[in-house]
């Protein structure tokens, strides 16, 4: 029976754990979070998942527990700000295997070394959770039709946290694009931003532009105010690729050499859905389809350095490089 450590029992952590019922392995699985709501909250989600597999055993935490178990998987689902310390405390505790990061990853540069270096020292493989990348709609067709391509991505909606979203649509373009050469453009943003749905974090709105050395552009748009839906575009020389986000919907225009609009599913699996692929791929075949730790790190920081030099520029006052989740 493999054991399973799931740190961080809010909101996202609990589809995690959703997901962690229906691995058709058998898992120890214990739960840590300090805070006893949210582990009700957890347990109620878990138990009302169909079973697939009764052989699981389950623990519910506020501490670590006092083990010798080899953990197989870690998964981190902890908000940004102590997620350095708590991955610290792990990997200084127990043997772990495979670790698996929420993003955005880190609150300081420091940080991003620092756990790359504890990770090599203690021989840990570790990817993050930007999951468009093994998201079929994206990983097989989009990949497919653009890959080959330079490209345009543009992003566009209402208020739906575009620092908390901006990594996945950047590390989805360094798959796309199989290149992180590319330089972010932060001069559309709003020079002040606003408080984020997460008490003590901030958030950004207005254009943040991501240009790659090949000649590939991608624009996210958040408008502040309004109720625009999200949508996403992409678009070659000889396609182009209209995502209705919020409807799992795409249009593409000259699919297989048709110079129509042909109407695609974009169907984006729940969170509760793509963890159990990952776990169940990490026990199988010892990697995974998420994005590896180290590529990440380079991909976050040239998001968020420029995002950082914008800061300090329009004096926003922070106790942190970067005060995002």
């Amino acid at each position: 029976m493999k054991t399973v450590f799931l740190i961080g029992a809010g909101n996202l952590g609990s589809r995690h754990l959703q997901a962690l019922k229906t691995v058709k392995f058998p898992l120890k699985i214990i739960v840590i979070d300090p805070n006893q709501k949210s582990l009700e909250i957890a347990k109620e989600r878990y138990n009302s998942m169909p079973s697939e597999n009764e052989e699981h055993e389950i623990e519910f935490l506020k501490n670590f527990p006092n083990i010798n178990d080899e953990i197989e998987i870690a998964i981190v689902a902890t908000n940004s700000n102590i997620r350095k310390v708590v991955v610290e405390k792990l990997l200084n505790k127990f043997i772990v295997k495979y670790l698996i990061l929420e993003k955005l990853l880190f609150q300081n540069k420091n940080d991003f070394s620092e756990i790359q270096d504890l990770l090599k020292t203690k021989g840990v493989k570790a990817w993050v959770n930007c999951p468009m990348r093994m998201v079929p709609f994206y990983s097989k067709k989009i990949k497919k039709w653009f890959g080959n391509q330079i490209f345009e991505y543009s992003i566009s909606g209402s208020e739906y946290g575009l620092m908390t979203n901006a990594i996945h649509y950047v590390d989805f373009m360094v798959f796309l694009a199989e290149s992180t050469d590319f330089v972010v453009d932060t001069k559309y943003l709003d020079p002040i931003p606003i408080n984020s749905k997460r008490k003590g974090y901030l958030e950004l709105n207005g254009i943040l532009n991501v240009h790659f050395k090949n000649g590939s552009h991608g624009m996210l748009s958040c408008f502040n105010g309004g109720q625009l839906p999200f949508a996403g575009t992409f678009t070659s020389y000889s396609m182009r690729c209209y995502n209705r986000g919020t409807e799992q919907k795409a249009l593409v225009w000259n699919r297989d050499g048709k110079m129509e609009w042909n109407e695609e599913e974009a169907k984006f699996p729940y969170q509760s859905e793509l963890t159990k692929i990952v776990v169940e791929q990490l026990i199988e075949a010892k990697t995974c389809s998420l994005t590896k730790f180290e590529e990440s790190v380079v991909i976050h920081l040239k998001l968020l350095e420029p995002i950082r030099e914008f800061l300090e520029k329009n004096q926003v006052k922070k106790d942190c490089d970067y005060p995002f989740t």
